[in-house]
């Protein structure tokens, strides 16, 4: 029963949750902000411990935090990814389990390089570091050695494939070759290729070798 004149008293209410619209620093939308009675604390909402956040304390401490955050470093590997499954009539999207995979990504990288002649130093660029690690937390950026060595199967396995695709082949084969220019780095380079006709009757044409020359 509440004292005459007054309002009555709730003991069991707990922290009031506070609005982070009105702050202007971008590591508030990382903490929830709560008032229990002369206190104001910040909650991160990945690891949930608790800070201070009184304004005299600034926002160093919580930056300071979401540095050394485990669970905001190193977010669940399952994600979850809208697939279409087909159906009778129509697609029903839905939400399915997700992988990473640092291999397949790292593949994925030299086929980038072998595509678009990027040079291998790409991957020490700061820019590129910073898109990989915005776009895939988990995914580590290698080294040129390492991009270099991945190119080098690649390659290695698509010669075994070419030189099977080749014995296999029943039609006769011709030969040409080719001037071109990197565009990326002005070298000359003369390519051989090989020409053939499958058993679909389609034509068929494969790399087989490149030669470095002088540009005159």
């Amino acid at each position: 029963m509440g004292v005459s004149g007054s309002e009555p008293i709730d003991l069991e209410s707990g922290p009031d949750e506070l609005n982070n619209d009105n702050l202007k620093s971008a590591v508030w939308t990382h903490f929830e902000r709560k008032k229990n009675g002369g206190d104001v604390t910040a909650t991160c909402i990945h690891c949930q411990k608790t800070l201070g956040a009184k304004p005299k304390n600034g926002t160093t401490h919580l930056r300071t935090h979401l540095d050394r955050c485990k669970r905001l470093r190193q977010p669940d590997v399952r994600q979850k990814l809208l697939t279409g499954i087909m159906g009778k009539a129509n697609i029903k999207p839905e939400l399915g389990n997700y992988t990473f995979d640092q291999e397949f990504a790292r593949k994925e990288l030299g086929s980038m390089v072998i595509l678009h002649e990027y040079p291998l130093s790409i991957v020490d660029h700061v820019g590129f570091r910073r898109y990989s690690s915005a776009l895939q937390p988990l995914f580590k950026v290698p080294t040129r050695n390492t991009i270099k060595n991945d190119i080098m199967k690649i390659y290695d396995h698509e010669r075994v494939q070419t030189m099977k695709l080749l014995e296999e082949v029943r039609s006769r084969i011709a030969i040409t070759t080719d001037l071109w220019t990197s565009g990326n780095q002005k070298k000359g380079f003369m390519a051989v290729t090989s020409h053939f006709i499958d058993e679909d009757f389609v034509l068929q044409s494969r790399l087989l070798r490149y030669v470095f020359y002088l540009l005159q």
